[in-house]
This record gives structure tokens, C-alpha cells and sequence, in this order.
């Protein structure tokens, strides 16, 4: 089936290559990973870049304005039953060479000749199809990589060794190896053999934001107001449920902006004298709207300690962290010292108040410090203001688009 959304009559530029981004995560406007693809290639010339993805079609408002194929895999089906473990054991014994490549070459039939083939290290039958394909098309590969892949798709022990076979083969294979964090990219140096480079994921073009003195008083008196806007996924929700004592006894309320609790963390829905659920915004720029007229510090939760995400936030990054820091809001940070996001603002001391110790009465101390000490609140926030940059948009775009045209082959 095609889900095609087209652009109108926008200028060639042939000094950029043709893409092939070929994902489960297509760029929009909604997911983590889909809103980091939305924001690099924003400005791309959409005559140069098609979409192929396996994800269900999205609605045009939350696309780019370049062509979207989809391109579903029989083995998706297997993601809604109880049988979707085997979809990731199938991949490792190498039954992914069973989709044929002429299924992507009629999704390009209109003329469309890539130079680059892109892809996300996140679906293992979709990345393995981008690198056979641009293997047999003589075509680079560019990699990104946001999460371990093996996280998402656990296999029986006697299979694990097979799956990280074929990981390491399309890894080392690609022409760019594009991380989300310094940890990940350490982390396949080491497990992989090869290196990768660090591209931190964009904050939006115009995040909503005021200016740091806005924050010296609080939204109610005597009360301090955290917002977090994301999933509870990843032991958000876990470290949201360990916070509940410390929130109760020093009188904070936390405003949330997504999903609502489910699984292990149902019981935060009934938390409602600390927490307060305003549901999933979209786009993300709404929440943090939101977030700013009703908060007096904005929160990012690492479970602390890590426990089974531990190797997770050794090398993810939390792709909201330059939202945050651009809010002229202090942000909060709980969790350990070798997580991604916390070593980040440990690095850029002033930017945040990190809590990194799990004992309650740190988590207490920094709550009370920031309801009580509005010098502390406006230092905070503008200091996180100042460094921001480092996830200003258009320079992470430029840097993707050398890059891109480093490895391109002549037109």
C-alpha cells in the first residue's frame, strides 16, 4: 500500500545526496525517535528523501513533506499476539533474507534513485533489510542508532549469539554509525569493534520558552510544581512511584504530560494528591506550553538505582534534554552519575540540580532548595538556557548533512 503525502514543486538541490530511509521509526511529529527523525531532516529537500517504513500510515499533519511508502513485513503480525517473541528469534536464525528487495525497488518506481541508504538500529528486520539492500544496490549506509536493539527484541540464550552475529555485521558494514550518546558510541566500540560518531538528538526549531527570571516566583505560593512531559517507560514510572513519601512529606505536586500509567505503574493513577495526569499532548511543543504556565521546575526521572536498565541509561540519552534546558525552567535530574543525561549535566555544571544519590533525604533536600531559594530556581534556569545550544537544531542538521554528502556516492 502507498501512503504518499507530496510536496508541491520545491526546488531541486543536487548538491545533496538522495535518501532511502528505510525504518520502523518514520519522521513525525509523535515517539521519541520519530520526532528526532522529524526534526533532522525538516529542512531536507523532500524531492531527495523517501520514506519506507513498516509503521502504520500516519496522518499528513504529523509527516514531513516528502514521500511515505509503507511496506508491511508478515513477520509484524507476530507483534500482535502472544507469539511475538518468536518474531526476534525468526530474525536471528535468518529468516529476514525471505523479504524480497524488489519490494522496496516498487516502492521507488516513480524514479526515485537513492544515494544513501538510512536507517534505525531498532527493528532488526528493518535494519537488516536497509543493509542488504544497500549492499546489493552498492549504496552506504548510514546508521543511527538511539537504543541497544537487543533490548526490544529478547531471544532464548541459545540464539543470543546468532543475534549479535548479525548485529555486528550490519554495524561494521555501515559507511556512518550515527550515535545517540558518547555511551553508545563507546559501548559499540567495545562490544563491536568499530567506531561510531555522536549525534545528540535536536531540541525543537522554537521551543516554547520565557526568560529565567520568570521562574523567581512560584505558580502557588509556598507550593513547588514539577512538570515532566514523556512515557513512563525506561523506570520513569518506577522512579515516579519511589518519589511519592518524599513529594507527600515536602508538599511538591508533579504536573504529567503523556500516556497514562499501566502495567507496574498503575498504581501512580491513584496518586493524586502528588500527581496530576493531563494526558498525551501532540505536537510535543503543546506539552511543554503547558507544562510552563502550570510548573516552577521541570523533572527528569532516572530510576535510581538502576537496577535492570542500568547498560540502558549507560546509552540512551534522554531526547528531551534540550527542550528542557531551552524551557527557562530549572530542571531536576534524578539517577545515577554514569547515565547519559545525568554525566551530561554533571559535565555542564549550573545546568541543572542533579540528584544522584537515592537516599530520600537528598530528594528531599533539592525539593525543599528549590521551593525555598528563588535565586537558586533563576540560576538554575539560566545557566540551562545558556548551554541549550548544544541541541540547537540547524547545527545538528548541518553536521548530518556533511555527513551525508561525505559518503554519498557521485550522482
Amino acid at each position: 500500500m502507498s501512503n504518499v503525502f507530496s510536496s508541491g514543486s520545491a526546488p531541486e538541490a543536487p548538491g545533496l545526496p538522495r535518501l532511502l530511509l528505510l525504518t520502523n521509526e518514520p519522521p513525525l511529529t509523535v515517539g521519541a525517535g520519530s520526532i528526532v527523525f522529524h526534526r533532522l531532516f525538516s529542512d531536507y529537500p523532500p524531492e531527495r528523501l523517501r520514506v519506507v517504513t513498516n509503521a502504520p500510515p500516519a496522518p499528513a499533519e504529523q509527516r514531513l513533506a516528502c514521500r511515505y511508502e509503507c511496506l508491511p513485513l508478515l513477520a509484524d503480525r507476530l507483534n500482535r499476539t502472544r507469539f511475538w517473541p518468536w518474531r526476534g528469534a525468526a530474525r536471528a536464525l535468518g529468516m529476514g533474507h525471505l523479504v524480497s528487495l524488489r519490494r522496496i525497488d516498487r516502492r521507488l518506481r516513480d524514479g526515485f534513485v537513492p544515494d544513501v541508504v538510512v536507517t534505525l538500529m531498532q527493528d532488526s528486520w528493518m535494519y537488516d533489510l536497509a543493509a542488504r539492500y544497500a549492499r546489493r544496490r552498492r549504496l552506504p549506509l548510514v546508521l543511527f542508532i538511539h537504543d541497544l536493539a537487543f533490548g526490544f527484541e529478547p531471544v532464548a540464550p541459545w540464539l543470543r549469539g546468532s543475534q549479535r552475529r548479525r548485529d555486528v555485521a550490519v554495524y561494521r558494514r555501515a559507511a556512518a554509525r550515527l550515535c545517540v550518546s558518547q555511551g553508545m558510541a563507546d559501548y559499540f566500540l567495545s562490544e563491536f569493534g568499530a567506531p561510531g560518531e555522536v549525534l545528540l538528538p535536536p531540541a525543537a526549531d522554537t521551543p516554547p520558552s520565557q526568560t529565567a527570571e520568570a521562574c523567581r516566583r512560584l505558580k502557588k505560593p509556598g507550593q513547588l510544581t514539577l512538570g515532566y512531559a514523556g512515557g513512563l517507560h525506561y523506570g520513569y514510572g518506577e522512579q515516579l512511584l519511589a518519589m511519592l513519601p518524599v513529594l507527600r512529606s515536602t508538599g511538591t505536586k508533579i504536573e504529567l504530560f503523556g500516556p497514562p500509567p499501566g502495567g507496574s505503574v498503575a498504581t501512580l493513577q491513584a496518586a493524586t494528591d502528588a500527581l496530576h495526569f493531563n494526558g498525551y499532548l501532540t505536537p510535543p511543543e503543546r506539552a511543554w506550553e503547558e507544562l510552563l504556565k502550570r510548573c516552577d521546575a521541570v523533572l527528569q526521572p532516572y530510576l535510581n538505582p538502576a537496577g535492570g536498565h542500568a547498560l540502558q541509561y549507560r546509552t540512551h540519552f534522554p531526547s528531551k534534554l534540550g527542550d528542557c534546558l531551552s524551557l527557562g525552567l530549572p530542571l531536576l535530574i534524578t539517577g545515577p552519575t554514569d547515565a547519559s543525561g545525568v554525566k551530561w549535566c554533571i559535565q555542564h555544571p549550573g545546568c541543572a540540580l542533579v540528584v544522584s544519590d537515592p537516599a530520600p533525604t537528598a530528594l528531599a533536600a533539592a525539593l525543599r532548595s528549590l521551593q525555598s531559594d528563588a535565586s537558586l530556581r533563576v540560576a538554575l534556569a539560566g545557566y540551562a538556557q545558556n548551554v541549550a545550544g548544544a541541541f540547537e537544531p540547524l547545527t545538528l542538521r548541518t553536521h548530518l548533512r556533511a555527513t551525508l554528502c561525505a559518503i554519498s556516492r557521485p550522482s
